[in-house]
């Protein structure tokens, strides 16, 4: 059986200081990747606000684009307050909205009467 080698107490705090300066390499290497993924991950959400202001601008000129045209071709419309989802309904779409509604909610279908005066009370906004 051989022998196992003997190292002497020179050698292996060399090998220990070498260890070390790996350690603090790697973890400045470390350090360095979580600055850029922390950069990273600031730069995406920016870029997702960025994105989400664009889409809501751009909602808000084809609701004002939709208006203006329809003002223009002189159709009748209900405009809602402007950050509703639904940019303008006309008379035609109130009463069909109704209609679906009432398929819907109306007590005498089994549907929710609470449910049902909502709507109603908001599509009366719509009818005035």
């Amino acid at each position: 059986m051989a022998e196992p080698e003997q190292y002497d107490s020179t050698t292996l705090h060399q090998t220990l200081e070498e260890a070390h300066k790996a350690n603090r390499t790697l973890l400045r290497q470390l350090s360095k990747e979580q600055r850029r993924h922390h950069e990273a991950i600031r730069a995406h959400n920016l870029t997702i606000a960025n994105l989400l202001e664009m889409t809501n601008e751009q909602a808000a000129l084809l609701r004002d684009r939709d208006l203006w045209k329809a003002r223009a071709e002189g159709h009748p419309t209900i405009t809602l307050d402007p950050r509703s989802p639904l940019p303008t309904l006309t008379p035609d779409e109130v009463a069909a909205i109704r209609k679906a509604i009432a398929r819907l909610h109306h007590p005498d279908s089994g549907g929710d009467s609470e449910r049902m005066k909502l709507w109603n009370a908001l599509l009366d906004g719509f009818t005035q």
